[in-house]
């Protein structure tokens, strides 16, 4: 089991780590926190359950475990803040991974998403072997995200007008690829 230890911007202590079967419960609260969010910049707009949570988990572990995902929790002090999974694409895009993230808002702004999101990649490399690229999807609305996708290398190459609703508003939706070729950790 992967363990990484790293030190947000402002001093907190916290690690990276595989999920366990345990995880679901925390697991559950964390994304259902970020799901309560106006504009969270998650595609998830209902809460999960802890049953959705479980079925979610045991998906998740499968596919680690086959080699076709990564994913990395990030833990403070006994407590969820955040998760980041790359997963295999199927078929004729096996070799494609789509990579996604998300932190509750206290772990935000300290660096912990672009260490995570290093870790994964760096992770995603060596364990899914044959992906040349990572690709994910952003909201117009998401600056913040945006600029840490670039600063890791993502290159927009799309745009899908008025794709996400939030609220009584349409917003764009970015495409972005991570060629790892270009990969500079």
């Amino acid at each position: 089991m992967v363990r990484i230890p790293f030190v947000a911007d402002d001093g907190t202590q916290v690690t990276f780590r595989e999920p366990r079967a345990d995880d679901a419960r925390q697991l559950m609260r964390f994304i259902n926190s970020v799901i309560d969010e106006d504009m969270s910049g998650i595609v998830m707009d209902k809460r999960v359950t802890l049953k959705a949570e479980k079925a979610w988990l045991d998906d998740i572990i499968r596919m680690i475990r086959r080699r076709d995902a990564v994913d990395l929790l990030v833990e403070c002090e006994g407590e969820i803040l955040g998760n980041c999974d790359a997963a295999r694409r199927r078929m004729k895009h096996s070799h494609r991974a789509a990579i996604g993230i998300a932190l509750v808002k206290k772990a935000r702004g300290k660096g912990i998403g672009e260490g995570l999101m290093r870790a994964t990649i760096d992770l995603a490399i060596r364990r899914i072997k044959g992906i040349e690229f990572l690709d994910l999807s952003t909201f117009e609305y998401n600056r913040r995200a945006q600029r840490l996708y670039r600063n890791l290398g993502f290159a927009k190459v799309g745009n899908i007008p008025k794709a996400v609703r939030e609220g009584d508003f349409l917003y764009s939706e970015h495409l972005m690829v991570l060629d790892l070729k270009n990969w500079r950790r």
